[in-house]
């Protein structure tokens, strides 16, 4: 049952749902969106198969009727006969949004928080509940956190809050995503401009557009993020455009091998060298001018996560970087992103 798709078919709207147990999703068109409904009715829907045959068709129509245990899916040019469930009422239900405290961020915003913070996750943890993004509301501020014990990813956002998010006692409230929720929000390609999100102790549900999303959330215990982010007045500070760096980066990586993972980050006044050396394969050594006038230092970073840092960041970024005093750098944009990496031994 869980692996099909619900449709409900009325005079003025056609709904979808599907869910797996911990994530359901539904989907609504109304009247306006040219379809039309001969006998309003359910039916058990075969997923896979739908998406192949709407994949492979050109016709301009689509006819669907459901007789007993079989669906018929017909065009101009084609028919197919598909075995189905005929009990569509024992498909779970998947909620609609009818939350009255909820909070609003920009489609466009919601998605790049997405994108800055998933990659940091971590599929397995023996004390830390590390494979999901925390997202923490506040009245006017959405922050998203992840980490892998290694690095931490944090994006923070302006939002709107409704509801008991408005009352005065109101603070902060906190949820830990799983990251596949949140990638198919981020894949549903809705023309909506908002997202709207609510949370509750074990589950939230989220819309966008014609779209609502229900989960499960993550209930174990998230590390005190707030603490991995290093204090910036005690550290050097060095600012560089992101792409001229990330390229440096890649160059500079070709000679890198799995035993000798890493590039060095060497600084001097008015220079910047990222070098690297592997085992059988050579060293390698790229230049860049920059505005640095301090002693000279030296750290060694994981290239890999500076690479995924570095894809989520406009090529004409300016990037704050801060080192020194311990072993977590920090690389900060204008616009609320944050990146803690611990140096390599």
């Amino acid at each position: 049952m869980l692996q099909n798709v619900k449709l409900v078919a009325n005079e003025t709207s056609l709904l979808l749902m599907a869910t797996d147990g911990e994530v359901g999703a539904r989907g609504e068109l109304t009247e306006t969106e040219a379809f039309v409904v001969d006998n309003p009715g359910e039916a058990i829907l075969p997923a896979k198969l739908l998406r192949k045959i709407f994949a492979e068709t050109t016709d301009e129509e689509i006819y669907i009727e459901l007789q007993g245990s079989q669906i018929t899916i017909k065009g101009a040019h084609f028919r197919y006969q598909l075995d189905t469930c005929d009990d569509a009422d024992r498909f779970p239900l998947v909620p609609s949004f009818d939350e009255t405290t909820y909070f609003k961020i920009p489609v466009n915003s919601f998605n790049r928080m997405v994108g800055r913070t998933v990659f940091a996750t971590q599929n397995n943890n023996n004390h830390f509940e590390l494979r999901g993004v925390k997202f923490i509301f506040s009245v006017d501020r959405i922050t998203a956190v992840a980490t892998d014990g290694r690095r931490l990813a944090c994006q923070e956002n302006a939002s709107e809050s409704f509801g008991d998010a408005q009352q005065e006692n109101f603070t902060s409230q906190e949820a830990i995503f799983p990251p596949r929720t949140l990638n198919l929000i981020v894949r549903s390609d809705s023309e909506a401009d908002d997202v709207l999100i609510a949370a509750h102790d074990a589950d939230a549900i989220i819309k966008i557009g014609n779209i609502v999303v229900s989960t499960t959330l993550m209930t174990g215990l998230f590390p005190n993020w707030n603490a991995i982010i290093p204090d910036k007045t005690s550290k050097k500070r060095v600012d560089f455009i992101a792409d001229e760096v990330a390229r440096a980066i890649r160059q500079a990586e070709i000679v890198t091998t799995e035993n000798k993972p890493g590039v060095w980050f060497k600084f001097s006044k008015g220079t910047f060298n990222i070098t690297a050396a592997g085992e059988a394969t050579g060293e390698s050594s790229v230049e860049l001018p920059i505005a640095y006038d301090g002693e000279p230092a030296e750290l060694r970073l994981d290239s890999k996560f500076l690479n995924e840092f570095f894809r989520e960041v406009p090529g004409e970024e300016t990037v704050a970087f801060y080192f020194q005093q311990d072993y977590r750098t920090l690389f900060e944009t204008s616009d609320g992103y944050r990146y803690v990496l611990m140096q390599l031994s």
